[in-house]
């Protein structure tokens, strides 16, 4: 649920790259439908079951918008993959209609929007995602060593 907060802030916000990317955007997604998947992911949160425990954010702190269409892209994918089928996978019923076809709709706007040069991008960041990876395994071994 924090990604589409995090989408519509940094949408509002102007965080995305390069005035193409934020064309595309305002183009593209209207405020009145991340507002309503806003609502609905408000909705969904509260009908789940609540969790005591003391537990670390999926997407940790984040203090910066994400940068580019490619880092929207792979946020939902995320979203769609780690949460929303596991979520729902054997309550297909429960799964709000008007919400999962806002969210395709998010999903096939990154796809229209995303450049050569965001993939490009990503490509070479890779290197940062294993180290990340390396970090989460062992938070005691420094990625250092690794390299």
């Amino acid at each position: 649920m924090r990604i589409i907060t995090l989408l519509a802030l940094c949408a509002i916000s102007g965080c995305t790259q390069g005035n193409q990317q934020e064309e595309c955007l305002r183009e593209n997604i209207r405020f009145p439908m991340i507002r309503e998947m806003l609502n609905i992911s408000k909705h969904i949160h509260k009908s789940l079951p609540k969790d005591s425990r003391a537990s670390k954010r999926i997407l940790g702190k984040h203090k910066k918008c994400y940068k580019n269409i490619a880092d929207f892209k792979h946020l939902l994918d995320i979203y769609e993959d780690q949460v929303f089928q596991k979520l729902w996978k054997n309550n297909a019923h429960l799964r709000p209609k008007s919400f999962m076809d806002s969210f395709r709709t998010l999903k096939n706007v990154m796809d229209r929007c995303l450049k050569p040069d965001d993939l490009y991008k990503a490509v070479s960041e890779f290197q940062n995602v294993l180290v990340w990876i390396s970090l989460a395994m062992d938070r005691g071994r420094s990625h250092k060593t690794i390299q």
